[in-house]
């Protein structure tokens, strides 16, 4: 008897849709949360940043921070990667700076640290953390 069930080869093709206007299309996406009715001039707004390869990010970013600063807003970036970048406040900053992701960039300052707030604990026990600076601000996108 053969210790290891039968492999078979799988190929998947992934629809590839391409969007021509990033920068439109995020701020057409960013109307439809009606945020001029819930963001105030001078609120922060923390803007997350991940490190899973996301296509067009810096354009992305850089959208966001336009449409959050023309409804008066303070918008800033914060690293959303966990234990990348070595789990340091530095480290993500480079993971950030890799894919294009700088303060000149974007047009916002990027505040990275690893400090945290324990927002809650799950049924089963396990403590829910959340970045200090975006629990801080007064939103987070």
């Amino acid at each position: 008897m053969n210790a290891y069930p039968g492999i078979f080869r799988v190929r998947q093709r992934f629809a590839a849709t391409r969007l021509v206007d990033v920068t439109g299309e995020v701020v057409r996406q960013l109307g439809r949360l009606s945020l001029q009715q819930r963001v105030r001039p001078g609120q922060t707004v923390a803007i997350t940043a991940g490190s899973r390869g996301i296509a067009n990010i810096q354009i992305i970013l850089r959208a966001a921070v336009a449409f959050l600063k023309r409804l008066g807003a303070e918008p800033f970036i914060v690293p959303a990667m966990g234990s990348h970048g070595g789990a340091t406040a530095e480290g993500q900053r480079h993971v950030l700076e890799s894919y294009g992701i700088t303060e000149s960039t974007v047009g916002c300052p990027i505040r990275s640290s690893m400090e945290t707030v324990l927002v809650c604990r799950t049924r089963e026990g396990f403590p829910v953390h959340f970045d200090r600076l975006a629990y801080h601000a007064d939103h987070v996108l």
